[in-house]
């Protein structure tokens, strides 16, 4: 056997097991590390805040929509009220177009009356003239009012009607609301458990890695008694053949055999201990090849359901996200339509307690028409009483007086009426401004937070688009470094054979020496041989594997401390 063939093999083994568990302790820690972002991760993320976003919007919506036309109702049954009273306004308006007209037949008789008299009767005339000018005024102011009643009866319709169309606009996006909440919770549930199955396996592959480890435990002990081996043999070949037939070569070859019978001891401690190395990875090695199986099944599976172009009709994810994003585009149109409703509902309440006030003003250009009437039909009065040429009109001047009587009673309870309309109306509709201003708010909120999920829901598309493209469910290189890590365990298990190929190499080495020994205890002699060089001895301490000092202590000739266990190693 060549000795510096032996060394060089035995220096190959140290590097190639320093190398293997070098590699190890980097790629153990490296595979424990789960920062690194995956697919999977990405649409757990995504999916988690896609349930978080959706309820969110829901919750916002259910108090938005939530009883909408309970709480409007009573407005609407004031509002029909009041509307009756607009039924008693038309009533007194057609009763003063009635009585102003009569007034005015009353007049241009009592004028024609007038006219006959001749002189006498001119002052009569122009009085009357004025009367009659006056009970057109009150005509025309009355059909006015008329007008206007009619108006304000349009608005308070149109504001029915809108209120309509918002509870229509609402009862759909509760709709479109509630269908495309349902439409992201079966979506969320039909790949939650899978996602789920899939982190729980991921998970249960770290544990067998964490206790993988433990066989680099072992690196120390296996590289230290390398170290020792390396020594031995360097030791073997170090010292050149003393004389021939002398004491000394005696001493020498007899020291060659302790020797290799120590680096015989230690090599088959040290393949022990690969061994053992190798028994602990392997022991939960396979689990962690077991578990990488069942999550690419799995994944493979989720794939196959849910990102292939094949996948089972109705569960592929970019379908189904496509699905749900033109729902919410049909709904965000649908929010647009029901802002510009209640905005022309804001409009209308003004105009409703605008056209009231226009009411009360057209109301109080009668006033002063009514005082002038009062003042003519007294003017009258007087010039009947005065003037026994126009005695025959006095009939006429009563009717009269009993006419403006009655349009006056007609006056003040209209005025009442409009009184109480426009003080009831404007406090109703101030009510009503304000809650439809608060709902507008919680609307505008609503359709922000809406807008964000829709938006959120193109991201998601997005990221799909990107996921679909190269799925993933662990972090990058990871597979690959697993691959590294069953290479090394495959390059330790070569190493235990060769570690044996050296225990036969060291027993062939000493069965040489030993052939060597006889041959010079023969010429000698002797039948054994004690070593007598010191320097053998001083050598003992060089070697510091404890489980073989005693065999390295009979070498040197004396006794070593027992009681160590086999493999362990002292530190000096």
């Amino acid at each position: 056997m060549e000795i510096n063939e032996t060394l060089h093999q035995i220096n190959e083994i140290s590097s190639k097991s320093e190398q293997i568990f070098l590699q190890l302790g980097n790629l153990f820690p490296s595979l424990l590390n789960r920062d690194g972002g995956t697919s999977l991760q990405m649409l757990r993320t995504m999916f988690d805040s896609l349930g978080e976003s959706d309820g969110k919007s829901k919750g916002k919506e259910k108090i938005l929509f939530t009883d909408y036309a309970a709480k409007y109702d009573p407005l609407f049954n004031q509002l029909n009220n009041k509307i009756e009273d607009l039924g008693k306004l038309d009533k007194m308006i057609a009763e003063i177009k009635e009585d102003s007209e009569q007034m005015e037949l009353i007049a241009l008789n009592a004028m024609v009356i007038s006219i006959k008299s001749g002189e006498k009767g001119q002052a009569f005339s122009r009085i009357t003239e004025n009367l009659q000018r006056l009970s057109n005024d009150m005509n025309l102011f009355a059909g006015k009012l008329s007008e206007e009643e009619s108006q304000l009866l349009s608005y308070i319709n149109t504001l029915k009607e809108i209120f309509s169309g918002i509870l229509a606009a609402q009862g759909s996006l509760s709709q479109k609301g509630t269908s495309g909440s349902q439409d992201v919770k079966q979506l969320l549930n039909s790949v939650s458990s899978p996602i789920s199955s899939m982190e729980s396996e991921i998970s249960s592959i770290y544990p067998p890695i964490q206790k993988a480890m433990e066989g680099l435990q072992l690196q120390d002990i296996i590289r230290q008694a390398l170290d020792h081996v390396q020594k031995c043999v360097q030791e073997l070949g170090r010292t050149n053949a003393p004389v021939a037939g002398s004491d000394e070569e005696l001493d020498y070859v007899s020291f060659n055999i302790a020797l290799c019978k120590l680096c015989g001891e230690v090599l088959k401690d040290i393949n022990g201990h690969v061994a053992q190395s190798a028994s602990i990875f392997d022991k939960n090695w396979a689990t962690v090849i077991e578990t990488l199986d069942s999550v690419e099944n799995e994944k493979n599976d989720f794939e196959r359901r849910f990102l292939s172009d094949f996948s089972v009709s109705g569960e592929n994810l970019e379908n189904r996200l496509n699905t749900i994003i033109t729902g919410y585009q049909s709904m965000m149109s649908e929010f647009n339509n029901y802002h510009l409703v209640q905005k022309d509902l804001l409009h209308t309440c003004q105009n409703i307690t605008e056209r009231a006030r226009i009411i009360y003003s057209v109301f109080d250009n009668l006033r002063p028409v009514m005082s002038r009437l009062h003042h003519v039909r007294i003017l009258q009065q007087i010039e009947v009483a005065k003037n026994d040429a126009i005695k025959s009109v006095q009939d006429s001047v009563t009717d009269m007086d009993n006419l403006i009587s009655s349009a006056n009673k007609s006056l003040d309870a209209m005025q009442q009426l409009l009184e109480s309309f426009i003080a009831d109306t404007s406090s109703l509709l101030s009510t009503f401004t304000v809650s439809i201003q608060k709902d507008n708010e919680n609307m505008t909120q609503l359709r922000s937070e809406k807008n964000r999920f829709f938006e959120e829901l193109k991201k998601a598309h997005d990221q799909l688009a990107s996921i679909i493209q190269d799925f993933s469910v662990f972090p990058e290189g990871f597979q690959q470094k697993c691959v590294t890590v069953q290479q090394n365990l495959q390059d330790l298990k070569k190493m235990s054979e060769q570690l044996n190929d050296f225990v036969a190499d060291m027993k062939a080495l000493e069965q040489e020496f030993s052939q060597q020994k006889n041959l010079l205890m023969a010429k000698k002699g002797v039948s054994s041989w004690k070593i007598k060089n010191s320097k053998f001895s001083d050598l003992i301490n060089r070697f510091t594997i404890t489980a073989h000092k005693e065999a390295a202590g009979k070498i040197g000739g004396f006794s070593i401390e027992k009681g160590a266990k086999s493999g362990e190693v002292t530190f000096f």
